[in-house]
């Protein structure tokens, strides 16, 4: 029997997986931009909680009911233990599969095309690498130079230009062989790591002040009621990230742009294997000035 061709016909090209609990404003923006990547028959959301809200904005997608722990045991394990299974199971009937948070937007740079099903599939051969890694940036809201509301017309990045680079979101999410992420999606198993030439994450987690202030002031307290716990961290991310994000907001961009060669090379340059060098781990860091998205990225969603 001939091998099997590198790009199943037996499967679909793409599926796109996420978790979410509440979250409703970062879900309906997921749904609504994947759906026209890939229709919603092939979206996957794991309702933490089995959240009536979740059904109601992914109609017709597939929401599957995860229940929730209000001890948040292990929290971050189960999660990504989940995701990883899910992804490697929808790998059966899937030639890629994109996993990832619900504030992760992956989209292909306008000029190469405005399909990433498309995009995957024209580039998929014998030396294409089992995962890739988008290059991260994170979308990040100041309110006086980006006055619009949200929920005034026209799309999101129309209204939310302004980003900045961060390394540790050019996450490896877009996969086609079987794989262990780490906590956070970070990272897997797959070596060595690829940072894709096209690819972006947009992370959304900064994409409006008042509610990802609200946002962050939430997960901050539930981060103490996981850390109270006796075998727990003692490092609150959370509530740094609200600092962060006020410090952030006041910033103007320095250029219009979208190519950081210099950034890329660091990224590479000083990536670290750990874990007895099963996982690899992006340099670079965080840029500490804001950037402004070319025009060609505004109606992406």
């Amino acid at each position: 029997m001939p091998p099997r061709p590198i790009f199943d016909p037996t499967k679909e090209p793409l599926g796109i997986l996420t978790m979410a609990y509440e979250d409703y404003d970062l879900l309906d923006t997921w749904v609504r931009y994947y759906e026209k990547q890939v229709g919603r028959q092939h979206l996957y959301i794991l309702s933490h909680g089995n959240d009536p809200e979740h059904h109601r904005i992914a109609e017709g997608a597939n929401v599957i009911h995860i229940p929730r722990d209000p001890a948040l045991f292990q929290f971050e394990r189960r999660r990504w233990f989940l995701i990883t299974q899910f992804t490697n199971g929808f790998l059966r009937y899937y030639n890629w599969m994109i996993a990832g948070d619900v504030d992760e937007i992956v989209v292909l740079d306008p000029d190469q095309g405005t399909s990433l099903r498309a995009y995957l599939k024209a580039n998929t051969g014998p030396s294409t690498p089992k995962s890739l890694s988008p290059f991260g940036i994170e979308i990040v809201h100041n309110p006086d130079l980006e006055p619009l509301a949200l929920t005034d017309p026209g799309p999101v990045l129309e209204k939310r230009r302004l980003f900045r680079l961060n390394a540790n979101y050019a996450k490896p999410c877009i996969v086609r062989h079987d794989v262990s992420f780490t906590n956070g999606g970070h990272a897997n198993n797959h070596q060595p790591r690829h940072l894709a030439p096209h690819l972006y994450l947009m992370h959304l987690r900064f994409y409006d002040f008042e509610r990802s202030r609200t946002r962050l002031e939430g997960r901050a307290t539930l981060r103490d009621d996981i850390y109270n716990k006796p075998d727990a961290k003692k490092k609150d991310t959370w509530a740094k990230s609200i600092a962060t994000y006020k410090r952030l907001a006041l910033q103007e961009p320095q250029a219009t742009t979208i190519d950081f060669p210099e950034f890329r090379d660091k990224m590479t340059a000083e990536a670290k294997d750990l874990h007895d060098g099963k996982v690899t781990f992006f340099g670079g860091g965080r840029s500490k000035v804001l950037y402004r998205l070319p025009d060609r990225f505004t109606s992406l969603f």
